[in-house]
């Protein structure tokens, strides 16, 4: 696997900051270098990759536990041909939809992972996870604060799901600074499957009223984009739902610059919504399964969502937008059951390594083609090559 260098948009930035920050003097005069310097700084850029749902059915423990040598859980194997990718951008981040409830360990439809899921999502690149979703509350109040736990001595970010009130006025909206670029990230589920969250617990849900007060805290907090993580909409549904539309519409009118779907486990629309402020504001409404044990057609891979953020003197904004298509081949090596996660792309353009027969390839064409049609409007990474 190869990725080229990535190359930003950089060039046209550089001249469009030197067209508009130099002008022309009446009569010949000296510029001082410091203020050539000034007018020539490249903006701060910022690159973006979003994931969709972490998965642990039964199937991917059992395997994880073959590829650790049955002495313990290895989650690192799954995402081999992926990692350089996920890590080489400049903030990673994915909805964790399991909870470490302890042993006895357990998947579908009450899911306790083994922890060890958590060091291999760091070991692959990613800095935040989402917690807002209908898993969260599955293996009650000890899922909760354990998966809290271990993802702060993993040295993780996270937001959606708290221990009490004083851990969410903390942990949301969750505020990023990196490359001079001030983030913050809100996370919401529609629900929580039935399951009590019980106190002093807290899950972030999809109250608008709270939700609007939450962006207005938001913005107090001053930061230069704010992104909403949102999981919602109908499960293996390909076209989004009324309900999310409104949603994306209300959140649009209400602040939020980029809006990030997860739950329907499989790839959903892009759309950029204009609001009455005359913003544009990108809408993915679902990202797929991230890693899972469903082989079924559109639910046997995702995409990695990406984004790129400039911020000049006085603005952030987004200057491109695009996705990786990724499939999850599930395979048997001496009668064992293993996962990987194959980077389509990166398929297409050199296949050595990967080993796929063809019926493999056969699955992961009509992944790849599926995924074309939902996304007509969505680049192609076309700055990153494998």
């Amino acid at each position: 696997m190869r990725i080229l260098k990535y190359i930003t948009p950089l060039v046209f930035i550089l001249i469009l900051i030197v067209c508009i920050g130099i002008k022309a003097p009446k009569r010949p005069q000296t510029v001082a270098p410091e203020k050539v310097a000034e007018a020539v700084a490249v903006p701060d850029t910022l690159r973006l990759l979003f994931a969709g749902d972490v998965m642990v059915h039964s199937t991917q423990y059992h395997a994880a536990r073959r590829e650790g040598g049955d002495s313990t859980y290895n989650f690192n194997p799954p995402f081999t041909f992926i990692k350089d990718f996920i890590s080489s951008a400049d903030l990673s981040l994915a909805n964790l939809e399991v909870t470490l409830g302890g042993e006895p360990y357990s998947g579908y439809p009450l899911f306790s992972s083994p922890p060890e899921i958590i060091d291999a999502l760091k070991e692959t690149g990613f800095d935040v996870l989402f917690m807002a979703n209908n898993h969260t509350a599955d293996k009650g109040r000890k899922g909760i604060e354990t998966t809290i736990g271990r993802i702060r001595e993993a040295g993780l970010l996270h937001t959606g799901t708290f221990r009490d009130s004083a851990d969410r006025a903390e942990h949301h909206p969750l505020i990023v600074e990196k490359k001079n670029i001030k983030l913050a990230f809100l996370n919401y589920t529609y629900g929580t499957n039935g399951m009590p969250v019980r106190k002093p617990n807290s899950v972030n849900t999809t109250d608008t009223a709270q939700i609007r007060e939450d962006l207005e805290k938001t913005r107090r907090l001053h930061p230069d984009y704010i992104i909403a993580c949102m999981h919602w909409g109908y499960e293996y549904q390909e076209k989004e739902h009324a309900e999310q539309r409104e949603f994306a519409r209300f959140l649009a009118e209400n602040g939020t610059d980029m809006i990030i779907g997860s739950h329907p486990h499989v790839v959903q629309p892009y759309e950029e919504i204009i609001n009455h402020a005359g913003d544009t504001i990108p809408v993915i409404y679902s990202l797929g399964n991230f890693i899972s044990n469903q082989q079924w057609r559109r639910s046997d891979g995702g995409i990695l969502f990406e984004a790129v953020l400039v911020k000049d003197r006085e603005h952030t904004y987004r200057i491109s937008s695009a996705y990786e298509p990724f499939w999850v081949n599930r395979f048997h090596d001496s009668a064992h059951t293993k996962y990987r996660l194959i980077p389509i792309n990166g398929y297409l353009n050199d296949s050595t390594g990967y080993d796929l027969n063809e019926e493999q390839r056969r699955k992961m064409y009509l992944f790849h083609e599926d995924t074309k049609k939902i996304l007509p409007n969505l680049d192609l990474p076309i700055i990153h090559r494998w």
